[in-house]
């Protein structure tokens, strides 16, 4: 009976060094990518509220003259504090005969660590003719 006791204290010894040290580093990644990933979605939901602003202000969007949309995001963006300036530099609007479309396209590119960066698309549409799919590009909408 003794002996088993010592067989199976002898198997429940736990971690040691080197697994501590890999599980540290995994966690470690996994915090790093987190606070280098989130903020910019965070940042890019911003975004989305000020197209969504657009929409619910008290005249519509597609009568505002361009001046006036971009004027009415980025003082949105200075409110919110919206930094990168992917979202400041890439409002694009596209007017038709019956329509505006208010398009911020943008890429971040933030370092990971040493020389691999991590890049971001986000892509956010505004449709005057389908305000409730806002943020979502169309699929017959192709834009460069």
């Amino acid at each position: 009976m003794k002996m088993n006791n010592l067989r199976l204290i002898k198997h429940q010894r736990g971690l040691g060094m080197l697994q501590w040290a890999l599980v540290i580093a995994i966690a470690g990644f996994f915090l790093l990518f987190a606070f280098k990933v989130v903020p910019l979605y965070a940042e890019n939901r911003y975004v989305e509220s000020a197209l969504r602003s657009l929409e619910n202000g008290g005249e519509k969007f597609d009568q505002m003259t361009d001046a006036e949309i971009k004027k009415k995001i980025t003082s949105f963006y200075v409110i919110n504090n919206v930094r990168s300036e992917g979202p400041s530099n890439n409002i694009k609007i596209l007017r038709e005969s019956e329509k505006a479309i208010v398009t911020i396209d943008y890429e971040t590119r933030v370092p990971l660590f040493y020389n691999i960066d991590l890049v971001l698309s986000f892509q956010n549409h505004l449709d005057s003719t389908r305000p409730g799919q806002c943020c979502k590009p169309p699929a017959t909408l192709k834009t460069k």
